[in-house]
Formats: structure tokens, sequence, C-alpha cells
């Protein structure tokens, strides 16, 4: 080996091992102090890229499971409600019972009806309820995503603890026109034998009660004469619904089912629309009418709500008294308010069972994110006592090298 003075290449040597030394001793220092395998991105790029989608995921799935357990708490303050509906139903029932006594004078019976009245408002009270703002009983359902990008979810049906709006069925034997308003014009309308009689043309009458929901109607008419026509229309001033011209006397009947768009009328029980329309508004009065001459009679007419869902409970809400409330009302409210709690309990259930799944998914996703991010510290502990000691080798040798170029001195010398 020649003796050199400009160039050094042991110290050279000595310089770049110990700069690479330096470099992994700190790299490890890094890895060791935070605890994290990927300190800068160039040190994992692609396991950096997937790590940061899991890490991401995982927080989609804690945050499903925290969605879960705030929808477990609605359902427990929803149960808590219907528990206490249903000792308000129970005191209502032994209220019924004590005023059935007949040992017990009016005044009595007034004192027992007072309670009763007050307990009515405390189950429309009750059915006021909210969770955080939102209505425990309704229509409504809520859905809650049981996965971390939304792709599952729980439904949870909303339950109507006085039902939801429902008009009474109208009923009507025509003893009388009390039900209805005369409209006539060209015509009349009057109640003879047992039957609405519509004469002439245009004998009208409209209902005193409006119709705003999914219905069916049916009643029976005959004409007077064969050839005369009969029409039912929804909305005195809209669309007609059912119409019949039947060519004889003899008595036929009507069947008119309204969905909420489409309504389809079906005569003398066919199974085939005998005409079909979309009403113009969608709500109003029914209104019955003759277009010709000698006109049309009607009977037996029932108008009935098909999409309503009250429960007995608004049955109990909206008794008058004690003594217009059947017992049979009452126990049939207590096992609409029991089978509320059963549907309760097991959507309760569900949910624990979606949040168990969502909790064991969020850890194997930690420990998979764990797995590309989180240093080995009895791993990198071993090799930082590595690249310690070649930084203090290297250092050492660093100063040997530069040493050595005084042999070429002592040779000058």
């Amino acid at each position: 080996m020649s003796v050199v003075i400009n160039t050094n290449y042991a110290a050279t040597l000595a310089s770049d091992n110990l700069a690479a030394s330096s470099r992994l001793l700190q790299r490890s220092l890094s890895r060791l102090s935070s605890g994290s395998k990927i300190v800068n991105p160039s040190d994992d790029a692609g396991g950096l890229g997937v790590a940061m989608k899991l890490s991401a995921t995982a927080r989609r799935q804690g945050a499903a499971v925290s969605n879960l357990g705030n929808a477990v708490s609605y359902l427990q303050s929803q149960d808590g409600v219907l528990k206490t509906a249903a000792k308000v139903l129970e005191r209502i029932g032994e209220l019924k019972t004590l005023a059935a006594d007949p040992t017990k004078n009016a005044s009595d019976i007034a004192n027992y009806n007072a309670e009763f009245s007050t307990l009515q408002d405390q189950l429309v009270s009750l059915a006021a309820e909210k969770f955080n703002g939102k209505a425990l009983f309704g229509p409504d359902a809520l859905s809650v995503a049981t996965t971390a990008d939304g792709g599952g979810a729980i439904t949870l049906p909303g339950v109507e603890l006085l039902g939801s709006p429902a008009f009474p069925t109208l009923t009507d034997s025509f003893a009388n026109l009390s039900q209805w308003s005369d409209d006539s014009f060209g015509g009349s309308a009057y109640v003879a034998g047992g039957a609405l009689n519509l004469d002439g043309a245009f004998g009208i009458v409209t209902s005193n009660q409006t119709f705003s929901e999914p219905f069916e109607l049916n009643l029976e008419y005959q004409s007077k004469s064969p050839g005369d026509i009969f029409s039912v229309w929804l909305d005195d001033a809209g669309t007609i619904i059912g119409s019949a011209n039947p060519g004889d006397t003899n008595w036929h009947s009507m069947r008119i089912v309204f969905d909420g768009t489409t309504a389809s009328a079906y005569l003398n029980g066919s199974s085939t629309p005998s005409m079909t329309s979309t009403p113009s508004p969608a709500s109003g009065p029914i209104q019955l009418s003759s277009n010709a001459a000698n006109g049309v009679r009607v009977r037996n007419l029932s108008i009935a709500s098909t999409e309503g869902s009250g429960s007995e409970v608004s049955t109990v809400t909206s008794a008058a008294d004690l003594q217009s409330l059947s017992l049979s009302s009452i126990t049939d409210a207590l096992s609409d308010v029991a089978s509320f709690r059963a549907n309760n309990g097991a959507q309760q259930s569900r949910l624990g069972f979606a949040a168990e799944v969502l909790t064991v998914n969020k850890a194997n996703i930690e420990a998979a994110n764990s797995r590309i991010t989180d240093v080995d510290v009895a791993q990198e502990s071993t090799q930082l006592a590595r690249y310690n000691i070649l930084v203090q080798s290297g250092a050492a040798m660093l100063t040997q090298a530069n040493q050595s170029s005084q042999m070429a001195l002592r040779l000058l010398g």
C-alpha cells in the first residue's frame, strides 16, 4: 500500500461507515421513542398506505359501536316509558273495576273518573317523550349502521303507542242524514226505507267527515230505473272514484279501494276493477250523486281506514269516561304495550350482538395495523445496541485512519 498525503482512503471509508451507522442509530432511537416502526414514509411506503386505511377503518368501527350504544340507550329509554305506560293502564283497569261496584254512589264514580282523566293525559304525555330531541314513539323507523362502510344496517321500526292518525270508520244505515250535507241541485236527497234516496239529476250528498288516508269504501246501490247512473267522488270538487250504470233495478254492490294515490272500483264482488282513477286532490269528503232523471238509492255504507295502525291505548285515551270504556279495551291496550316491550327487547338483543361483532372486528383490524406500524421493542433494542457499538467503533477507527497519515511525516523527517 502506498503512503500518500492528499488522499486518505481509509479515513474516507471509516467516515462513510460511521455516517451510515449514525443514521441507523438515529432511526432506531426514533422508533423506540415513538413506538412506531414507520417514522418516515420512506421506511415502508407500501405499509404506510395500508396502515392508514386500516387505522381509518378501525376508527369508523369505533364510531359505529358508539352509535349502536346510543341506539340501545334510545331503546332503553323507550322501554322505560312503555313500562310506565303499563303501570298507568293497570291503574286504569283497577279504576274501571272499582267504578263498577254497585255500592258506589255518583260522587264516588265522579272521583274515579277524575283520576281516569288525569291518567289519560299522562298516557298522551308519555307518547310525546323524546330522546335527545328524537321522538320515542311514532311511525318513523330508525336505521342504525352495523358496518364501518355503511353496507349493513338495523332498522328499528317505529312504535306507535297511540297509533298513527286514522279517521274513524264511517258507517251509515241511513236512518237520517246527520253524517251528510245535502248539496243537491236539480235533484233531491232524502232518507226513506232504510236507504239514501238521490232523486233526479244531481241529487247529491257530501260527507261531513274528511278522508285523508288510504281507505276502503263499501256500499249497495240500486237504480230507480234502468240506466240511471250512480257516482262516488273524492272531494266535492275532485275526481270520480266509482261509477255504475247497471241497466236494471236490482241491488248491486260497489267496493272502492284507495291506496293514497290510485282508487280502484270493483262491482258485485269482482276481482277486476271496473274503473281506476287518480284522485286530485287525494283527500277530502266523500260525495254520492245521481246523474240521471229518476236517480238511485244507497244503503249499508261503510268507509274504513286501511292505513291507521292505532293501538288499543288510543281507545283508552279517547274514552269519555270509565263507563264508556270496556275492560277488554284496557286488557288489549296492556297486551299492545307488552308486545311493544317484547319487540323492544328483541331489538336491544340484536343491537348487542351487532356491537359485539363490530368490537371484535375493530380489535382484529387494530392488530393487523399494529403488525405494520408498531415497533417490536425487543427486536429494536437489540438493533440499537448493535448500531451503538458500530457508531463507537466507527468513531475509533476514523481516529485511527486519520492518525495513519502521520507516517508520511516520519518518513520525511
